[in-house]
């Protein structure tokens, strides 16, 4: 059992240690209003590029819309301009973020070729100079989400960056424990999040391999975390939140969801997507969502093909009936089948 207390950062109190990461294409309102039926505490949007924030975009400020239910609520940003982060932050605050993330971690070729995401790996004096012309802008916590490193052996730029960051005004650091040759291979590296604890003055989040209660406990209890950031792990399972809580306070697990409770989910985030991109939109961003709930039932692999498909409600009716009779075949279902997690975005 590991005490459930509060998580600060700085001046902002959470009270959970279980936080929702932002995910391209995923992490959408409908999706965090799913994750916090569920628990979640601290959700996040997806990433938005700084330079369209600034100049209105209307299809990057549909990213970061929020209602007044939404809160604690953070928002991600890319860039490596201090003065244009800084003035996308003061917009991004006035929109209703609780927090403001700097994402040091997307390794998409696009984004590392715009000198953004990863590559700012590569420059701690960058980045320190990028947190403190945020901090000084906003009066909410300016937090990162970094990976390890470019590749293997970046240890101590690693560690100046978390140094620089911290001096610079940083409220809190995730770490995703994989680099950025690694994207998304391999198993998350325990030792260098306890190196961020070890080295960081402010929170650190760890962050990769996170699917149930134990892999939080192991998480927490090898590198010395303050919180974890779930990414994957939460794709078509919004009930983690809840387990890990419960798993965390030593607290009785509660019965796993029938097929018929996660079809009855499904269909909610489906329906709130509607006001949110109309039917045919909805209809459309449903199948990546679909394949992440339909799963360890017999037939889900036939499910999932045609949730590929759905083009109307009849479709997706179809589905979700034969979903929620289907007779089990795992003892748990996965967090998300492989093929899903390849087309479910990118944790940022």
């Amino acid at each position: 059992m590991i005490a459930a207390t509060p998580l600060q950062v700085k001046g902002l109190t959470l009270q959970q240690r279980i936080l929702q990461s932002p995910m391209a294409g995923c992490t959408d309102l409908a999706y965090r209003r799913i994750a916090r039926d569920f628990g979640c505490d601290l959700a996040f949007c997806e990433m938005v590029r700084a330079e369209a924030i600034v100049r209105g975009d209307r299809g990057t400020r549909a990213l970061v819309r929020t209602e007044p239910w939404d809160h604690p609520l953070g928002m991600q940003l890319f860039g490596r301009d201090p003065g244009l982060m800084a003035e996308s932050a003061r917009i991004l605050q006035g929109l209703g973020a609780d927090v403001i993330d700097v994402n040091l971690g997307c390794p998409v070729p696009k984004i590392v070729k715009s000198g953004c995401g990863s590559a700012l790996l590569k420059e701690p004096e960058q980045v320190g100079r990028i947190i403190e012309a945020m901090a000084r802008a906003v009066p909410v916590p300016v937090t990162i989400k970094m990976r390890t490193g470019i590749d293997e052996g970046d240890e101590q730029r690693f560690i100046e960056l978390i140094r620089i960051a911290c001096e610079a005004g940083v409220g809190a650091i995730t770490v995703h424990g994989r680099t950025r040759e690694q994207r998304m291979r391999g198993e998350a590296n325990h030792a260098a999040i306890r190196l961020a604890r070890e080295t960081a003055t402010v929170p650190v989040i760890g962050n990769g391999n996170v699917y149930d209660g134990e892999d939080a406990e192991r998480m927490i209890e090898e590198t010395g975390c303050d919180g974890v950031m779930l990414a994957r792990g939460a794709l078509g399972n919004p009930w983690i939140f809840r387990q890990i809580a419960d798993y965390l306070a030593g607290r009785p697990a509660a019965p796993k969801p029938a097929p018929a409770d996660r079809a009855e989910v499904l269909r909610r985030h489906f329906e709130l997507m509607v006001p949110l991109y109309e039917e045919y939109g909805a209809l459309l961003r449903i199948r990546r969502v679909a394949a992440w709930f339909v799963t360890g039932v017999a037939g889900s692999a036939d499910m999932r093909r045609r949730a590929c498909l759905i083009d109307s409600r009849e479709a997706l009716e179809a589905i979700l009936r034969e979903f929620a009779s289907a007779e089990p075949v795992i003892e748990t279902p996965p967090s998300v089948p492989r093929r899903a997690q390849a087309d479910a975005g990118t944790p940022l």
